[in-house]
């Protein structure tokens, strides 16, 4: 039976960084590498727009709303650390 499968595409933006689109892009592929170094949560990357993109899916039948909470729980930290 079908499954419905949902990808959500985002990048972090932080202010400071907005008119440096190739700074952008490095913050986020070090983002997507440090997320996925937690062994928590992985996420996948793609160009939209030519713009480094993160994406996270969500297609676990078992998937609930604490799990996508968490994962935006890491991302955070894990910016923060990086920004720091």
């Amino acid at each position: 039976a079908p499954v419905p499968f949902s990808v959500v595409c985002f990048r972090a933006a932080p202010a400071d960084l907005l008119d440096e689109p190739a700074a952008l892009d490095e913050l986020n592929a070090r983002l997507l590498d440090s997320v996925n170094a937690t062994g928590d949560v992985f996420l996948s990357h793609t160009r939209l727009g030519d713009r480094f993109a993160l994406r996270l899916a969500v297609g676990h039948i078992r998937t609930t709303e604490r799990h996508v909470a968490r994962a935006w729980d890491i991302l955070q930290e894990q910016l923060a650390a990086l920004l720091s």
